[in-house]
């Protein structure tokens, strides 16, 4: 028995409250960032990522994802070129004169000083932000370049490093904008798809059928990301159930991630496990044929 139109039409829904307001919290940061004497000389850009970015919010709780990407320094990835291009980029290359930890220094002593130091835990990926008014995970990150060519090709992302010191590459600009064009190639379809299918995730986790923490909605994204256009039909029961079948019936092990350049699975700190993948695919399945 199929999960009901009603239920369905219910759980594509966002309301607009809630992207605003993450909206007010990344210009409120952005602001006070701007306006530091300590950041005078800091060329950085700020910008929401994740489910508020991309109108793929379910649960208004979520704390707000606000990057702050430093731009006078870049991280790379050297592996793409060829011997000689990777001796004419060392050639060329120094040292940066303000680095990503100075920088992530500063934000946080900023932070700390406008909102209060009881309110700022910079242990972690994010730095937390827990204000009277706002909650907000900070990403405090560089430039990054992937060449494949040297020196204007390459693919752009942000860069960070995490607790053990291992840097953490990701494409949040690339998810956004491929998940702009994936919106318009399915007749606006595939951003309440994905909706649809986080909240039923939510589902199964409120019935102890699924650990969230095996679910990321980020890869949730980027499983229906790779679905065909085609499936994504006008009646959201027909379109549910299509994208389930190809789900359940194609091998998704080599599927690249929205942004169209790192793997979705593998044993790297950004990405998934088949085997998390597999258990929730199946339990929607389940899910579907047992509403």
């Amino acid at each position: 028995m199929a999960i009901d139109s009603g239920t369905l039409e219910s759980w594509s829904q966002y309301s607009s409250g809630p992207i605003e307001s993450a909206k007010r919290t990344q210009n409120k940061i952005q602001n006070e960032l701007q306006s530091s004497d300590r950041l005078a000389d800091a060329n950085f850009d700020t910008y929401l990522q994740g489910s508020y970015a991309n109108y793929t919010i379910v649960r208004a709780s979520s704390d707000v994802d606000v990057v702050i990407q430093l731009e006078d320094m870049y991280y790379v990835d050297l592996s793409g070129l060829t011997p000689d291009e990777r001796d004419k980029w060392r050639r060329n290359s120094g040292d940066p004169d303000y680095s990503w930890n100075e920088f992530r220094s500063d934000v946080v002593d900023v932070l700390e000083s406008r909102f209060g130091s009881a309110a700022v835990d910079p242990v972690g990926k994010a730095i937390e932000v827990d204000s009277s008014n706002f909650n907000a995970d900070v990403l405090v990150c560089a430039d990054h370049r992937d060449y494949y060519n040297y020196p204007n090709g390459y693919h752009s992302g942000i860069a960070f490093f995490d607790l053990s010191n291992t840097k953490i590459v990701n494409y949040p600009k690339k998810h956004i904008s491929k998940g702009s064009t994936k919106q318009s190639s399915t007749n606006d379809r595939f951003k309440e798809t994905v909706r649809i299918f986080k909240r039923a995730r939510n589902y199964l986790v409120d019935n102890n059928a699924l650990n969230k923490e095996n679910v990321p909605s980020y890869f949730i994204e980027n499983l229906l990301y790779n679905v065909p256009d085609g499936r994504y039909t006008y009646d959201k029961q027909d379109r549910v159930l299509k994208v389930l079948r190809y789900l359940n019936t194609t091998d998704y092990s080599d599927w690249s991630c929205q942004n169209g350049i790192t793997d979705i699975f593998g044993s790297g700190p950004a990405q998934w496990n088949t085997r998390y993948a597999n258990q929730y695919v199946n339990a929607m399945v389940d899910l579907w044929d047992n509403w």
